[in-house]
């Protein structure tokens, strides 16, 4: 008898203790609201409330001409002024071809935003609704592409994740992510736009063709074909007022292996570029498409 009320006891505990865990662990009612992750207590302005607190919304391009003569020299600088941008994510590491860095676009354009860290996708989904304020931020060229992040050695790097939790918000409440009119849309590649333009956004090349040098597949691991920080770069045939582009793929994205279609096809991703040369970033396999 004592051995079964031993027992029941400790059956009873174990239960109890199960229901307090999930009592712990049940998700807040008020998560929508208030997600853990970035600084839920940044401000959403609107024009009115903008002007009458000081406040600043600008937009991708301002923010680009703004720094035009730093981004071209691959300088970098710290943006003092108090500012905020409101845009959507457009890419993110979810296809392992984008690696610590994140790009987003208003109405306006696109930029990069370098981040030392990885698995961002998990809190910032394409189509996500963001604020940023830059204050304290720097802005700065990487092969002449504008990029926001802060100093490392002479030039632009990722901030640290810290950093970039503090001065950023997620917009979760419609009432809030609809007063941000950023979305995130495609644009047809034209090399006539300008880089200023291209960058940053999501770009789509129709009936073009890739080239196959060495092994037959996007990114080959070995040593067939010539990598550049880990990546593969395939000239684009038949892209639209630009023959200086490459699809740019990660030997450690999810994608590396797949075989390079011989027909034509057509090409989604963020656009990039160093120097003169545009480069594509895939963010997932089904960015490439290929046409019958």
């Amino acid at each position: 008898m004592k051995k079964f009320n031993i027992l029941f006891a400790l059956v009873i505990g174990a239960a109890s203790f199960t229901s307090c865990m999930d009592e712990d662990w049940k998700t807040p009612d008020n998560i929508k609201d208030n997600p853990p992750y970035g600084n839920n207590e940044i401000i959403v302005y609107n024009d009115e409330t903008a002007q009458t607190s000081g406040q600043r919304v600008i937009t991708i391009n301002e923010l680009k001409t703004t720094y035009a003569d730093i981004i071209t020299n691959n300088s970098r600088a710290e943006i003092t002024d108090d500012v905020q941008l409101q845009v959507a994510v457009n890419g993110n590491d979810q296809g392992g071809n984008i690696y610590k860095q994140i790009s987003v676009q208003d109405e306006t354009g696109g930029i990069i935003v370098g981040i030392n860290a990885s698995d961002q996708f998990s809190f910032l989904p394409v189509n996500q609704k963001i604020l940023i304020n830059l204050k304290g931020a720097y802005i700065g060229g990487y092969g002449e592409m504008a990029q926001i992040g802060t100093l490392y050695n002479a030039g632009i790097g990722r901030m640290e994740l810290n950093d970039w939790k503090g001065r950023m918000r997620i917009l979760t409440k419609p009432e809030l992510a609809e007063q941000v009119t950023a979305k995130v849309d495609t644009i047809d590649f034209d090399g006539n736009i300008g880089k200023e333009q291209l960058c940053g956004r999501i770009v789509r090349l129709k009936d073009v063709t890739l080239s196959g040098e060495g092994t037959q597949t996007l990114a080959p691991d070995d040593n067939s074909v010539k990598l550049s920080n880990n990546c593969a770069n395939r000239n684009i045939t038949g892209a639209k007022n630009s023959t200086d582009i490459v699809l740019r793929t990660s030997t450690y994205s999810d994608f590396a292996s797949r075989p390079i279609p011989t027909g034509k096809v057509t090409i989604y991703g963020v656009c990039t570029s160093y120097r003169s040369t545009y480069q594509i970033l895939m963010r997932t396999n089904s960015d490439l498409v290929e046409q019958e």
